[in-house]
């Protein structure tokens, strides 16, 4: 069986599952089936996302899975890649990533801090992948690791990343006004309406352990063309693509 994206996701042989505290703080349950079922989604979205843009999944040497968590999709993305490709996994998550690293020994594992730099050298990486990282993180802190993420990427490399769009904030607006909460609400389309982005700050009893500037960040693509174009180039947007739920975007690097 050919180990090549371009002719979409083929569930070849996976790795061990990660244990439940560790699914349930990727994943918000640690139902094993949906871990597994919805990291094999994220791959092929990946792939999908890719070919919009005219590229393929073994175009690129080098992968990096920035905020990869205990492998969700990293697995799946792992088991596809041809044998000449190199997969690298980054995250906050100190007990993630050492249990990725004593499971998965031919994906380079290695631990994020809550702030840039990474160790990884300038120009090092061909491709980034990104779930559910930008979702969460403030302003101050998005800009900090988007010019980290232009720094290891190459020159006209690429970055797929997904983020709360239109979808996302209308069920948020929803949930803060059927529970009440309407200071809240007018507050938060205030922001939206005026910027284009809000960060709510707060973590689940399962994200305890991440940063406390963890949160919920929400995206409109207009803000996305304003303020993401310095370091990328647009190449394609897809709404509710990230599983039906959020945004993918698909950037490469600017030259230079």
């Amino acid at each position: 069986m050919m180990r090549d994206a371009d002719v979409g996701i083929a569930t070849l042989s996976l790795g061990p599952l990660p244990p439940s505290a560790l699914r349930e703080r990727v994943a918000g349950t640690s139902d094993a089936k949906w871990f597994d079922e919805s990291g094999a989604r994220t791959v092929e979205e990946w792939r999908q996302a890719l070919a919009v843009a005219g590229r393929r999944l073994s175009d690129f040497g080098t992968i990096l899975d920035f905020g990869c968590g205990c492998g969700r999709a990293l697995r799946h993305l792992e088991a596809n890649l041809l044998p000449t490709q190199r997969l690298i996994g980054l995250d906050v998550d100190a007990q993630a990533i050492a249990w990725l690293a004593a499971s998965y020994p031919r994906v380079t594992s290695l631990p994020l801090e809550a702030m840039p730099p990474t160790s990884l050298a300038t120009g090092s990486v061909d491709l980034i992948v990104a779930h559910s990282v930008f979702t969460h993180l403030p302003e101050d802190i998005q800009f900090k690791w988007l010019g980290e993420l232009s720094r290891v990427l190459r020159s006209d490399g690429v970055f797929v990343t997904s983020v709360h769009g239109a979808k996302v904030i209308r069920e948020y607006r929803h949930a803060l006004q059927s529970q009440g909460r309407h200071n809240e609400g007018g507050s938060f389309d205030a922001t939206m309406y005026l910027k284009g982005f809000c960060h709510v700050r707060g973590r689940t009893q399962a994200e305890m352990t991440l940063p406390e500037y963890y949160g919920a960040a929400f995206h409109d693509i207009r803000y996305i063309v304003d303020h993401w174009q310095q370091a990328f180039e647009l190449l394609a947007w897809l709404p509710t693509f990230a599983l039906g739920h959020q945004d993918v975007v698909v950037l490469r690097r600017r030259a230079g």
